[in-house]
């Protein structure tokens, strides 16, 4: 394992030094022997070996956060009644670097001390950390987020670079599992719950930077895990809240939504996670729980899908886990008999999940007091009664155990053998954290790719980059801590000589959280704006939203770009999200594109705390380099942006011609 040692500075030139850093776990070049852990298996109990496949999470414990172990009363015991495979960590459970790696230390130290256990199984401890919008360790580098990857010409090797500084930080604070990378290919325009996650909607991007990516992780010694499959990229439902169907055939899915899984299965993939996603026109028809509702099983639930497809025609073998079991899609649709949140709906599902030929059943339960506990004493009774009454044979349970093991094993999680695993020096674990999770030379490395990801796509009469000459400038963020990023950003534009020591700059907001008004643009603004030079102002489509006209940043953004026009001034667009919204806005003079919305209240000034939250929006941060020219647009669009058309009602929709194809940017 090695880690960065030296970086750039704003507006400065990147430099790297690789240096040797302590701690390293070695992944076993041909893992524990097979017949070794046969044994193991054969001397487990059905207890032992059902909650091998079982992760639940902990995120609370009598209402409050669980990021003590020692300070949750009952949970230690609660946590020591069964062998997990492992525990699942949230943003809850997460206050700084030196606290999440005792607490991790903590769950694997109380693990090892349950008693009557067969043979002692470490933990995987795996945790969502895709960096861009979705992260935990909060205390860390966010990184750039996929589809600003998919943006830069060089991306392989940048997302490798983004795997391996991810890895080693989550390496150092004790996870050992990343439900990364994303390769959904993002296809679907309107896509609610994947777009920036997703690398690009070119099936072939997808594959080569997420096997890259997890080529990164690995290099730490953390397990990567591919999701979604079969592929979440063209959905319009998120299936947190509901259940979304792709209405695909199987020769349809195999040349978009299969490709990056072929690839990444040829490329020895560890593990795949699941979708909650139906697929009526590949899979069979079923009865619901109620006896008389037809309808189709989610992917994580189908046997078609898992075994026949993944396994079989995939020829995937290794470790399968379920997106979480506790979402919408799955928790309240009546797929089986039993109330919802009932341990025997719940026991169903399994049954279900298990025979379709899953491995790990991620989250059926938080064990958050002892009423959760007890649930999962139940849910493992229950599947166990299955087992015996011959609905789940014990022989596909022993499969994925086996799976289970064999990746824990060659991952130097778990030595069969009978060899004990070193725990390691807590206190040195701790100083190594410190030292490495958002370090000042890892936030470098996040600076150097955010700014090779910023796009520019249209730049009308060359308005940017913007002189330094502006009488006035006004910069709109979309919430009220936005102007924390946005305002570090303009006071570093300054430092540069960018922005003239005479030049007014204002920097404020247009979405209010007032349920009864939730636009913020009061008539000082509209005067400010209306005599602005320049207005710089900031959007974050999301799925659907982008194409609602009566959503306030459809309307504040309208509003301004007419107000500013009135004046003589131009509009600048920085997209901030999906890049989609580039076509709802053709009247601004200049769009750029950044990829990311999320983090901007964090105090850019304040990243190298190991306390509190350190994940800084460095994509924004690049854009606004991009406008002042401190930085040149390099990045080209990861995604075909369609057109935006207008029906009689006025409705808008996503056209079919395309407005910016794939692969292109402009520069200056």
């Amino acid at each position: 394992m090695k880690r960065f040692v030296k970086g750039l500075m704003l507006c400065g030139v990147f430099v790297c030094i690789m240096a040797a850093a302590p701690f390293a776990c070695t992944r076993g070049n041909s893992g524990t022997a097979e017949k070794e852990i046969d044994q193991v298996i054969a001397g487990m109990t059905l207890d032992e070996k059902i909650s091998q496949m079982i992760i639940p999470a902990m995120r609370t414990w009598d209402g409050v956060n669980v990021t003590d172990l020692d300070a949750a009363a009952g949970l230690k015991e609660a946590l020591q009644r069964h062998q997990y495979g492992g525990i699942i960590l949230f943003a809850t459970n997460i206050s700084g670097n030196e606290q999440i790696t005792r607490l991790i230390y903590a769950l694997q130290e109380n693990n090892a001390k349950i008693g009557g256990v067969s043979t002692h199984i470490p933990y995987l401890t795996p945790v969502d950390e895709e960096g861009g919008i979705v992260l935990r360790l909060s205390s860390g580098t966010r990184m750039t987020g996929n589809m600003a990857l998919g943006a830069i010409a060089d991306g392989a090797a940048n997302a490798e670079t983004t795997g391996a500084l991810i890895g080693e930080e989550l390496a150092a604070v004790g996870f050992n599992a990343d439900f990364a990378p994303v390769i959904d290919v993002n296809s679907n325009p309107a896509n609610p719950v994947i777009g920036t996650r997703s690398f690009s909607d070119d099936p072939g991007r997808v594959s080569e930077l997420g096997i890259q990516y997890a080529r990164g992780l690995s290099r730490h010694n953390v397990i990567s895990c591919y999701k979604h499959f079969p592929g979440h990229g063209d959905t319009v439902v998120d299936s947190h809240i509901g259940t979304p169907s792709v209405e695909k055939t199987y020769t349809e899915i195999s040349a978009m939504e299969l490709v990056p899984y072929k690839a990444a299965i040829k490329n020895g993939a560890d593990m795949i996670m699941t979708a909650h996603i139906t697929y009526p026109k590949i899979d069979e028809e079923v009865t619901f729980g109620d006896g008389t509702t037809k309808g189709y099983y989610p992917a994580t639930m189908s046997r078609k899908m898992i075994t026949d497809i993944l396994r079989t025609d995939l020829g995937f073998d290794g470790v399968v886990v379920t997106d979480a079991l506790e979402m919408d899609a799955i928790r309240t649709t009546g797929l089986v008999p039993g109330a919802t949140n009932s341990v025997e709906y719940s026991v169903s599902i399994a049954e279900k999940v298990i025979n379709a030929g899953v491995d790990i059943l991620l989250l059926p339960a938080d064990i958050k007091d002892a009423q959760g506990a007890a649930f999962c004493d139940e849910y493992i009774s229950g599947i166990a009664a299955k087992v015996a009454a011959g609905e789940i044979s014990e022989k596909r349970i022993d499969e994925s155990v086996k799976r289970i093991l064999m990746l824990k094993s060659e991952y130097s999680i778990f030595d069969a053998s009978g060899n004990p695993r070193p725990a390691g020096d807590l206190e040195a674990m701790v100083k190594h954290s410190n030292e490495v999770v958002g370090s000042e030379a890892h936030h470098a490395v996040e600076m150097d790719l955010a700014r090779k990801a910023i796009t520019l796509v249209k730049n009308d009469q060359n308005v940017l980059p913007l002189s330094g000459g502006k009488k006035s400038l006004v910069v709109l963020g979309r919430l009220e801590n936005d102007k924390i990023t946005l305002g570090y950003a303009m006071e570093e534009m300054k430092k540069q000589g960018l922005i003239g020591e005479n030049t007014e700059v204002v920097v404020d907001y247009y979405s209010a959280p007032s349920a009864e008004n939730k636009l913020h643009y009061t008539d000082e603004m509209k005067e400010k704006i209306q005599s602005a030079d320049a207005v710089i102002g900031f959007s974050y489509a999301s799925g659907g939203s982008t194409l609602d006209k009566q959503n306030e940043q459809y309307i504040a953004l309208h509003n301004a770009m007419e107000d500013v026009h009135s004046g003589g001034g131009s509009f600048i667009l920085v997209s901030g999200n999906l890049p989609y919204d580039a076509a709802v806005y053709q009247a601004a003079d200049a769009i750029i594109l950044a990829y990311m919305g999320a983090g901007l209240g964090i105090d850019p000034t304040d990243k190298l705390s190991n306390t509190g939250p350190s994940a800084i929006n460095a994509n924004i941060i690049a854009a606004v380099e991009t406008v002042f020219g401190c930085s040149r647009p390099s990045g080209k669009v990861p995604v075909n942006i369609p057109v935006v058309a207008e029906d009689a009602a006025g409705n808008l929709s996503y056209g079919t011609e395309i407005l910016y194809k794939r692969g292109f940017g402009l520069g200056y």
